[in-house]
């Protein structure tokens, strides 16, 4: 018994020694988010067409 105390504070002793990620971890992981983000929104534009033919469309190249 005595030895699964003893282990069980050795787990949490080193559970706690995790420490948070530093400025550059979360620097790095928050320009990588914003990079797939970006990619994301561009996929989407390259998808709907460019303004100028949907206008020229509308109107009838009239502009």
């Amino acid at each position: 018994m005595r030895r699964l105390a003893i282990l069980a504070l050795a787990v949490l002793t080193l559970a706690a020694c995790h420490s948070e990620p530093d400025f550059d971890e979360r620097y790095d992981a928050a320009s990588k988010k914003i990079r797939e983000k970006a990619a994301d929104i561009d996929e989407r534009i390259a998808g709907t067409g460019s303004p100028e033919s949907e206008a020229a469309q509308v109107d009838g190249g009239k502009t």
